[in-house]
C-alpha cells in the first residue's frame, strides 16, 4: 500500500519539478527513486543494492544529458502523439478506431501511446525528455522482475554459497546495464517490452492464465515476436527442455523452408551478435555516443567464453547453459526470420550477415536472461571470493541508510525495530 501511495505521488511531484527546471527536475526525481527503490522486494544485501542504484543513477544522467529522446523516426512518432493530440479523449477514440480496423497489422504507435499517453496528459506534460521518468521506473520493475523470477523458480545448480553471487551479480550489473539505460532514455517501447515479456512469463508460472492473455495481447502490440521471447524466459525457469527443443526444431524447418540453410548460419551468427554487440573490434562503435553500450558487449564477451568454459569444465553446470543457449538460438531465429522479412519488403538483396534492420536494439528483450547467465558463470567463477574482497556479501556502515529502509525476509527484526512481514 505504502508503494503504491508513492507511486501516485511521485509522478505529481516530479510534474511541479519540471515545471520549475527541466534539468534539476531529472536530477530531484531520480533522488526521489530511492524510496520507491527500497520498497520493491530485494534481497537483504544493502551495499550490493546502493551500488547498483547508484550506478544506474550516473548511468542514466549521464544519458539523459547527452542523449536525444527522440532520436530516431520511431521516437519522434511516438511524441508526434503527445503533441497532435490536445486531450486524452482525443487520443483514446483515434487509438480504438485503429485497432478495430487495423486488428490484423496494428501499428506499436497507438498500442504504446496507451501506456504513456494518460501519463503525459494527466500530469500536463509536453517536454519529450519527461518519458525518462516513465521509462526509469520501467527498468527498475523489470530488475526487481528479473531477480524475482530468479528467486522463486530458478532451480539450477549453484556452488555452495554461490545463491548470494548470484543475485547480487544480476541485480548491480542489470542496473547498470548500458543497454537498458540507454533505452529507457529515449522516447521508445524497448524496456515495456522487455517488463512484460517477463510478467508474461511469471503470470504463466503462476498459471494466471487471464492476465497472462492480457498481457501477451498487449505485448504483441508492441512486437509481433513477443510471444518468442516470453516462451523463452518461461521455459528457462520451468526447465521445459523438451519443449525448448521442440520449437528450436520448429524455427529451424521454417527458416530452411523460407530462406534455405543460408538463413541457419546468420541465425548462428546472431547467436553470438546479441551478446557481442555493437561490435567492440570496430574502432567507431568506441566514439563517445557508443561507447558504454560497446564496453558492454566486450565484457559480454568474456561472458560468452567464460560460459563455454564452464559447460566443459563442470558438469553440473550443463542443464543450465544447455537450455540458455537453445533459448538464444530460437530467440535468434525469430529475428533472422524478422530480418528476412524486412529484407525483401524493402527488394534488397540477402546474404551471409543479412539480420535485418536495428539488431542491437532487438537484442533487449533477452538482456535479462544475457545477465542470468553472466551472474550465473560469475558465481562458478570464483566471485564469491571477490564479493567477500569488496565486502559486497557483509554489511558495511556506509549502508546504514539503505539497511533500514530494506525489509529483512522472514520477518527478522531490524535493530531497535518490529518485525516486518515480506
Amino acid at each position: 500500500m505504502l508503494l503504491l501511495v508513492y507511486v501516485i505521488v511521485l509522478p505529481i511531484t516530479g510534474r511541479w519539478l519540471f515545471e520549475w527546471d527541466v534539468r534539476m527536475a531529472l536530477v530531484a526525481f531520480f533522488a526521489l527513486l530511492l524510496p520507491m527503490f527500497a520498497l520493491l522486494r530485494w534481497p537483504h544485501a544493502p551495499l550490493a543494492l546502493m551500488t547498483g542504484f547508484i550506478l544506474m543513477l550516473v548511468g542514466k544522467l549521464t544519458y539523459a544529458i547527452t542523449t536525444d529522446p527522440l532520436a530516431g523516426p520511431d521516437e519522434v512518432h511516438y511524441y508526434e502523439q503527445v503533441t497532435g493530440f490536445e486531450r486524452l479523449s482525443q487520443f483514446l477514440p483515434y487509438a480504438m478506431e485503429h485497432f478495430q480496423t487495423q486488428w490484423m497489422n496494428i501499428s506499436a504507435y497507438p498500442v504504446f501511446g496507451l501506456l504513456y499517453m494518460p501519463y503525459y496528459k494527466w500530469l500536463q506534460l509536453d517536454d519529450p525528455l519527461a518519458i525518462i521518468w516513465l521509462n526509469t521506473v520501467l527498468l527498475m520493475l523489470t530488475v526487481n522482475s528479473t531477480f524475482q523470477l530468479n528467486d522463486r523458480y530458478f532451480s539450477y545448480p549453484l556452488p555452495e554459497e554461490g545463491r548470494e553471487t548470484f543475485d547480487r551479480t544480476l541485480i548491480i550489473t542489470l542496473l547498470a546495464s548500458p543497454s537498458m539505460m540507454y533505452m529507457s532514455s529515449i522516447f521508445a517501447k524497448d524496456v515495456t517490452c522487455v517488463l512484460l515479456g517477463l510478467y508474461g512469463a511469471c503470470l504463466m508460472l503462476r498459471k494466471k492464465w487471464l492476465l497472462f492473455i492480457v498481457i501477451i495481447a498487449y505485448a504483441t502490440g508492441l512486437r509481433d515476436y513477443a510471444i518468442v521471447y516470453t516462451l523463452c524466459f518461461y521455459w528457462l525457469y520451468s526447465r521445459r527442455l523438451k519443449a525448448a527443443i521442440g520449437v528450436l526444431a520448429a524455427a529451424c524447418a521454417v527458416i530452411v523452408l523460407q530462406i534455405g540453410p543460408l538463413g541457419l548460419i546468420n541465425a548462428g551468427m546472431l547467436t553470438i551478435f546479441l551478446f557481442i554487440s555493437p561490435n567492440p573490434v570496430k574502432l567507431s562503435n568506441w566514439e563517445p555516443e557508443l561507447m558504454l553500450r560497446t564496453a558492454e558487449a566486450l565484457l559480454m564477451t568474456f561472458v560468452l567464453i567464460a560460459s563455454v568454459y564452464q559447460f566443459v569444465r563442470r558438469k553440473e553446470t550443463r542443464p543450465f547453459y544447455t537450455i540458455a543457449f537453445i533459448l538464444m538460438f530460437t530467440y535468434a531465429c525469430s529475428l533472422v526470420l524478422v530480418g528476412y522479412v524486412t529484407v525483401m519488403g524493402r527488394s534488397l538483396e540477402y546474404g551471409l550477415g543479412t539480420i535485418g534492420d536495428n539488431m542491437v536494439r532487438k537484442k533487449l528483450p533477452v538482456i535479462p536472461l544475457i545477465y542470468t547467465m553472466g551472474a550465473y558463470t560469475f558465481a562458478w567463477s570464483g566471485g564469491l571470493s571477490l564479493f567477500k574482497r569488496l565486502k559486497i556479501l557483509s554489511k558495511s556502515s556506509k549502508a546504514v541508510l539503505i539497511d533500514r529502509l530494506l525489509p529483512p525476509r522472514d520477518g527478522a527484526k531490524h535493530k531497535g525495530g518490529a518485525p516486518i512481514e515480506r
